[in-house]
């Protein structure tokens, strides 16, 4: 079992990431793309134009990267075992809909895991193919999920803190 010490050093490592998710969310709002799309255009560009497609795809990359470190966070916390192969990265959010007797609650909920699961899969295309081979439509249906994916995480993570508050810190 984790102990007070440690599971107050979990929450402040989660705070941080959320606190850098709501930076890309800010920065999202000023382009007029979060919540939801708001322009046709990034500084004069097409949002299907390459250009804007890198930057679209830049910040849903590191939307998915931060939530992926509050999992590794987590798992590593709780002493879990991380996943350890190609698929890992899936593995770890199929992982964090467990509930683990004895040890955690589940962190998220398994319809959450299937909005953020498309984010994963955009993260992999993104990673592995060259910007002007992103789909526009994806990319963009992606981006206008992206006020939902959040506030079923954040809703999520609040839910397993304050569970977990209760079985750690008995309050």
């Amino acid at each position: 079992m984790i102990t007070s010490p440690a599971y107050l050093t979990l929450k402040a490592r989660i705070k941080e990431e959320l606190n850098n998710i709501e930076r890309l969310e800010n920065s999202l709002k000023k382009l007029g793309l979060f919540p939801g799309i708001k322009t046709d255009n990034l500084n004069g560009l097409p949002l299907a134009d390459e250009i804007s497609r890198r930057v679209i795809g830049s910040f849903l990359h590191d939307y998915y990267c931060g939530l992926e470190k509050a999992f590794v966070h987590i798992a590593e916390s709780f002493e879990e075992s991380l996943p350890a192969n190609d698929k890992w990265h899936k593995k770890l959010l199929e992982q964090m809909t467990l509930e683990i007797p004895g040890v955690r609650v589940p962190v998220i909920k398994k319809e959450t895991m299937v909005k953020i699961d498309e984010l994963r899969g955009f993260r992999h295309v993104f990673r592995n193919a060259y910007g002007f081979d992103i789909d526009p439509e994806k990319e963009q249906a992606l981006l206008n999920n992206l006020a939902d994916i959040s506030s079923s995480v954040k809703a999520n993570i609040n839910s397993f803190f304050a569970e977990m508050d209760k079985i750690i810190l008995g309050s």
